[in-house]
C-alpha cells in the first residue's frame, strides 16, 4: 500500500503499514510526551484509584500501588522507540517474535482490545455527557441520547480517519486544556480529602495479600492496555534517539496515570467511588462540576482515538485488504454497534465491557513479555523489507509461523487465566496458592517472557555458536597463513 505523508492536521493520511519513507519523516522525540499526556487525562484512572480504596486497601498502600504499577509505562516507551527504527506498526513488528502469519492471532486480539477500549470510552463518555446535560436542566430522552452518543463517536473518528498530524494537534490542545483544568480539580479537592482515612474493616496476612494483587493487576492494567504504540512514532527520523523516545513516552504517560489514580484515591477517601461522576458534584464548586464533566467527555474522546487509529492498522497487518482510511470506516460501524447497543440497550453494558477488559489481560501481559524480552535480546536492526515480505524473508520461518513463539503466548496466556481471579473466572492457583489474590498480568508476563527465551532466544544462541566459532577459525587460519612468511623470511634472514 502507498500514501502521502500527513501534510496537516487537515489532510488525511493515507499511508498504511508500509514502511514510511526517511524523505517524508519529520519531528522530533519530544512530541511524544504530549502525545501520550493529552490521551492520558482520563476518569478511568479516577475509577483505579476508587477501585484501589474498595478493596479495603490502606491509604499509603493504596498509593504506593499507583506509583509502582504504573512504572510499567516504561514497557510502553520502549515499545514506542522501535517506531523510528522499523518505520511501521507495532503488530507488522511483531512479525519478529511470531512470523508473518503467526502475528495474525496477535492481530486478531489486538483488534478485540481496541474496540473493546473504543466502546469503553465512548460508553462512558456519553453517560458523562448525559450527567451534564442533566446538570444543566436538560431532560435527555432517548432520541437525544442517541444523538448525543453518535456526535461523540462522530467527533473521535474524523480524527482517527485524518490520522497522525490531526491526533498529534488535538493532544497537544488536551495537554494544556485538560491539564490546567486537572490542576483545578486537585486544588478543589484537597480541602475535603480525609487524610486520616482507614478502610472500615483492616485486612491483615493473607487477605491484605489478595488485595495487594488485585489492585497491581487494575493498575498495570492501564500501561498495558496500549498493545500498538510504534505507529505513533513512526513518523520520526530513523536516527532519532530510542531513548528519548522511549523517556518522553514513558513520563507523558506516567505523569497523568499516576496523577488522576492518586487523586480518585483521594476522593474516595470523600465520596462513593462507585459513581465518580455524580458524586464529585459534592466536594466541587457548581460552575466547576460542569467544567470537570467536560474534561470527562474530551479526556475519553481523546484516548479513543488512540485505538481508531491503531485497529485499522492491525486490521492491515492481519490481512485485510483495505486503505487506512477504509479501515477506519470498518472500524467505525463496529463502534456504533457496540456503543448504540451498550449506552441504550443493555441494562449491564459497562459490567460485560469491564470483564471484557479484565479478560484482555491474558493476552496483553504475555504480548508484552515476549516483545521486551525481544527488544532486550535482539542484536542489529530490523530488515524492513523482511517484515513486509510474504512466502519468505527473514521473519517467515516455518510456513508463515514460528511455532516456539506460539507456544510462549499460549503458555502466558494459560498462565494469566490459572492466576486470574476476576467475577467470571476464578483461576485455582488464584484462589489456591494465592488465596484469592491476582496475579493474571504479572505472571502471564514473566512466564510468556520466560517461555520466549526457553523456546526462541536460547536456541537462536546456541545455532549461531557454531557459526561463529567457525568464523573465528577461519579468520584464525587466514591470519596464520598471512604470517607464514614473514616467519620464514625472518629464518632465512637468521642463517643468513
Amino acid at each position: 500500500m502507498t500514501g502521502s505523508t500527513p501534510g496537516g492536521a487537515t489532510q488525511i493520511e493515507t499511508h498504511g503499514i508500509e514502511v514510511i519513507p526517511e524523505a517524508e519523516r519529520s519531528g522530533r522525540a519530544r512530541e511524544m510526551f504530549s502525545l501520550w499526556f493529552g490521551g492520558n487525562i482520563l476518569a478511568t484512572y479516577l475509577l483505579f484509584g476508587g477501585i484501589l480504596i474498595s478493596l479495603g486497601l490502606p491509604l499509603v498502600t493504596a498509593l504506593a500501588i499507583a506509583v509502582a504499577g504504573n512504572l510499567a509505562w516504561v514497557f510502553v516507551g520502549i515499545l514506542t522507540s522501535m517506531g523510528p527504527e522499523a518505520g511501521t506498526a507495532t503488530m507488522v513488528i511483531s512479525r519478529v517474535q511470531y512470523g508473518y502469519r503467526g502475528t495474525q492471532l496477535s492481530c486478531f486480539f489486538s483488534w478485540l482490545v481496541q474496540v473493546g477500549y473504543e466502546g469503553v470510552d465512548f460508553a462512558l463518555a456519553a453517560l458523562a455527557a448525559y450527567s451534564l446535560a442533566d446538570y444543566l436542566g436538560w431532560h435527555v430522552g432517548t432520541i437525544a441520547k442517541a444523538v448525543i452518543l453518535l456526535a461523540i463517536i462522530a467527533i473521535s473518528f474524523v480524527v482517527g480517519l485524518y490520522g497522525k498530524a490531526a491526533i498529534f494537534a488535538v493532544q497537544k490542545v488536551n495537554t494544556w486544556a485538560l491539564g490546567i483544568a486537572s490542576v483545578l480539580f486537585v486544588i478543589f479537592l484537597i480541602p475535603h480529602v480525609h487524610w486520616s482515612y482507614h478502610p472500615a474493616a483492616s485486612l491483615h496476612g493473607w487477605p491484605l495479600t489478595a488485595s495487594i494483587l488485585i489492585g497491581i493487576t487494575v493498575v498495570l492494567s492501564g500501561p498495558l492496555g496500549y498493545p500498538s504504540t510504534a505507529e505513533y512514532a513512526r513518523y520520526l527520523p530513523a536516527r532519532t534517539s530510542k531513548r528519548a523516545v522511549a523517556l518522553f513516552t514513558a513520563t507523558g504517560g506516567f505523569i497523568p496515570t499516576v496523577a488522576l489514580t492518586v487523586v480518585g484515591i483521594l476522593a474516595a477517601t470523600v465520596v462513593s467511588p462507585d459513581d465518580f461522576t455524580t458524586s464529585m458534584r459534592h466536594v466541587l464548586p457548581g460552575w466547576f462540576y460542569a467544567i470537570f464533566l467536560i474534561v470527562i467527555v474530551a479526556g475519553l474522546m481523546a484516548n479513543s482515538v488512540y485505538s481508531i487509529y491503531s485497529s485499522g492498522l492491525t486490521l492491515q497487518t492481519m490481512g485485510i485488504k483495505l486503505s487506512r482510511p477504509k479501515t477506519v470506516w470498518f472500524d467505525a460501524v463496529v463502534g456504533v454497534g457496540i456503543s448504540v447497543y451498550g449506552v441504550l440497550i443493555a441494562a449491564n453494558f459497562l459490567t460485560v465491557l469491564q470483564n471484557f477488559l479484565l479478560w484482555s489481560i491474558y493476552w496483553l501481559a504475555p504480548f508484552y513479555g515476549i516483545f521486551m524480552v525481544e527488544l532486550l535480546t535482539r542484536r542489529g536492526g530490523y530488515d524492513q523489507r523482511g517484515l513486509h515480505a510474504h512466502g519468505g524473508g527473514r521473519y517467515w520461518y516455518r510456513g508463515g509461523v514460528r511455532w516456539g513463539a506460539m507456544i510462549a503466548l499460549g503458555l502466558g496466556m494459560a498462565s494469566s487465566a490459572l492466576l486470574s481471579n476476576t467475577p467470571y473466572l476464578k483461576g485455582p492457583l488464584a484462589t489456591g496458592l494465592l488465596h484469592g489474590g491476582d496475579l493474571s498480568a504479572v505472571g502471564g508476563f514473566l512466564i510468556g517472557g520466560a517461555a520466549y527465551w526457553m523456546l526462541c532466544v536460547l536456541p537462536g544462541r546456541r545455532a549461531a555458536a557454531p557459526a561463529v566459532q567457525l568464523d573465528r577459525a577461519v579468520a584464525d587460519a587466514s591470519v596464520a597463513v598471512a604470517a607464514a612468511p614473514m616467519q620464514l623470511d625472518g629464518a632465512t634472514e637468521v642463517r643468513g
